[in-house]
C-alpha cells in the first residue's frame, strides 16, 4: 500500500480552506485590501503617504521623513518667540497667509510659464510654500490650474540648480494627497527616476520621497513606477554612509515598491541583499518597513519564500519574534507564517533555528490577535510537516 504523505498537496490543502471556484486575483486583491487596511491599523510608518512639511528654522539639507510621517496635517511649528495672547498662533497666521495667496494663484500661474528660469523657480517656491497647508481646496485649485506637467518639466532642468528640488518637493506632497495618478500620469516618474542619479544628495533624496508617495496610492500607480525601472536607481541610494533619515525614506519607498505582486521582470534577489541587512537596523521605521518588504516578497513572488531563505533572513527574523514592539512583530510573524506554508525543507529552517520556543513565548503574553493568530497558523503549517518537525512541536507543548 502506498505512503500516505503527512503534508498534503496544494491542491488539497487550497481544497480545504476556499470553496471551489474562488477567482485566485480576486482572492488575492482582497488579501491585499485586508494587508493595507492592516499597516494602517496598526503601525505609524505603514504603508502611507507622506508630505514634506516646511522648515521651522533655517532648511536643513535633509528632513526627517518620520516626522511628516507622524502628523501628516500639522502646521510646522514657529520659530519665532511665544506670541502674547492676543496674537494669533502660528497655525492660523499660516493659513491666512495660504489664503491671501490664493488670491494671486493667476499670477503665480504666470510666472511658472514664463521664460525666464529666475521666476520660474521663484513660482515654485510660492507653489510650495502654498502647499504647506494640506487643504484640499488649495490642492484643488492649484491641479485645476494645470501645472503639474510644467514641474514635471522642471525635473529635467539644472539651471537654476535649486529648481529640480523644489519642483520636487511641490510634486512630492501633491502626490501625498488624493491626486496621486495625476502626479503619476502627467511625465513626473521617468524623471524622478532619472534624479536617483542626480549628484545633489538632496534632490535624490527628495525623488526617493516622491516615488514612495506614487507608489504607495494604488497598484496602476506603483506599476507605472516599476514600469519605468525605477527598482535598480532606488537600491543603489543604499550606501554605508546614508543618513538615517535618508535611508528610511528609502526603505519606506522600496517596501511600496514590493506591496503586491511584483512583475516577472524585477529582479528580487538584489532587493533581498538589502533588505538582509536592513533586518539588522536597531532604527525602529526601517526596520518595520524592512520586514514588511520581506513579507511582501515571500507572499508576491514565485519562489520568494526560498529566495529569502537564500538571502539568509531566517535567522534574524526568528531573533525579531522577541522585539518588544508590535509594529516589527507583526511584519516578522507573517513572513514567518509565509515561510511555514512552503515544503518541508523551507519549513525545516524555520524549526532549527529555534522558532517553537519563540512561538510559545508569544502564545503566553498579552499580545495583539493578529499577532496570536499568526503564530497559530505557524503551529498548524508545521503539524502537517514531516515527523520530526511535529515532534519537536510536541516537546514544545
Amino acid at each position: 500500500m502506498p505512503r500516505v504523505p503527512r503534508r498534503p498537496s496544494d491542491e488539497a490543502r487550497r481544497g480545504a480552506y476556499k470553496p471551489p471556484g474562488v477567482d485566485a486575483a480576486r482572492s488575492r486583491r482582497r488579501r491585499e485590501d485586508r494587508l493595507l487596511a492592516l499597516r494602517r491599523r496598526n503601525r505609524d510608518a505603514g504603508l502611507f503617504k507622506r508630505r514634506r512639511e516646511e522648515p521651522s528654522l533655517t532648511p536643513a539639507p535633509v528632513v526627517s521623513p518620520s516626522d511628516a510621517a507622524a502628523d501628516a496635517t500639522a502646521p510646522p511649528p514657529s520659530s519665532e518667540p511665544s506670541s502674547p495672547p492676543s496674537s494669533p498662533p502660528p497655525a492660523d497666521a499660516l493659513r491666512a497667509a495660504a489664503d491671501a495667496e490664493l488670491e494671486g494663484l493667476s499670477e503665480m500661474v504666470d510666472k511658472v510659464w514664463s521664460d525666464d528660469a529666475a521666476t520660474q523657480l521663484e513660482a515654485t517656491v510660492q507653489f510650495r510654500k502654498l502647499l504647506s497647508d494640506g487643504k484640499n481646496s488649495t490642492m484643488i485649485k492649484i491641479i485645476r490650474a494645470d501645472v503639474l506637467p510644467r514641474f514635471a518639466e522642471f525635473l529635467s532642468r539644472q539651471r537654476p540648480p535649486q529648481l529640480q528640488m523644489e519642483a520636487a518637493w511641490v510634486l512630492t506632497n501633491i502626490a501625498a494627497s488624493d491626486y496621486t495618478l495625476l502626479v503619476a500620469e502627467c511625465g513626473a516618474v521617468p524623471r524622478l527616476i532619472e534624479l536617483l542619479e542626480s549628484p545633489d544628495a538632496n534632490i535624490r533624496h527628495q525623488a526617493t520621497w516622491a516615488l514612495g508617495n506614487i507608489a504607495a496610492d494604488m497598484p496602476s500607480c506603483r506599476e507605472i513606477v516599476l514600469d519605468h525601472g525605477a527598482v535598480t536607481p532606488l537600491l543603489a541610494q543604499f550606501k554605508e554612509d546614508m543618513k538615517v533619515s535618508v535611508l528610511r525614506t528609502a526603505t519606506w519607498a522600496l517596501s511600496n515598491l514590493c506591496f503586491g505582486k511584483l512583475p516577472a521582470e524585477v529582479q528580487v534577489k538584489p532587493i533581498l541583499e538589502i533588505v538582509s541587512l536592513l533586518i539588522h537596523s536597531a532604527d525602529e521605521k526601517i526596520l518595520a518597513d524592512a520586514c514588511w518588504a520581506l513579507y511582501y516578497i515571500c507572499d508576491g513572488v514565485e519562489g520568494g519564500i526560498q529566495d529569502a531563505l537564500d538571502a539568509g533572513v531566517c535567522p534574524q527574523l526568528v531573533k525579531l519574534l522577541m522585539h518588544a514592539s508590535a509594529n516589527i512583530l507583526l511584519p516578522v510573524i507573517m513572513s514567518l507564517a509565509r515561510i511555514s506554508a512552503g515544503d518541508d525543507t523551507q519549513v525545516q529552517v524555520i524549526v532549527e533555528q529555534g522558532i517553537l520556543p519563540c512561538l510559545a513565548q508569544l502564545l503566553a503574553r498579552n499580545y495583539p490577535k493578529i499577532i496570536k493568530k499568526q503564530a497559530c497558523l505557524i503551529v498548524s503549517n508545521i503539524t502537517a510537516g514531516s515527523k520530526d518537525q511535529i515532534q519537536s512541536l510536541m516537546l514544545m507543548l
